[in-house]
């Protein structure tokens, strides 16, 4: 009997830890979506909600809602996996080097965002 005990312990103390985890994602995400509503509210334009715990989607999310010219963007990234997006009609692979440098692969080799965004986005 304490051995049943002892093992419902261990699996509620388990279940309990993964109910915390999805309430602080959770409100993480109710947080995320009331910044979103406000900056909408006043006017400006926040156009990519990044995928949480993804470190690429988040990164490459924070470029382009701070990209300058993203009002010209006619195409837009759109998450398939982790580092694999479509835009527009290309599947595009995704990377982030240190820290920030977002990368996308094109052809053989890699280019930096910002020539991929100049390259691949018509102009108006």
């Amino acid at each position: 009997m304490e051995k049943y005990i002892v093992d419902n312990e261990g699996k509620y103390e388990e279940l309990q830890k993964e109910f915390e985890n999805k309430l602080v994602w959770s409100r993480d995400k109710i947080n995320d979506m009331q910044e979103l509503l406000s900056e909408m509210e006043q006017g400006s334009q926040c156009i990519y909600i990044a995928h949480r715990p993804d470190k690429i989607d988040m990164t490459l999310g924070n470029f382009i809602n701070k990209y300058p010219e993203r009002k010209k963007m006619g195409i837009m990234f759109l998450r398939e996996s982790e580092g694999v997006y479509q835009f527009g009609s290309k599947r595009v692979y995704v990377k982030v080097e240190k820290g920030e440098k977002i990368l996308v692969r094109v052809g053989g080799g890699y280019m930096s965002i910002q020539e991929f965004i100049d390259k691949y986005t018509p102009e108006e």
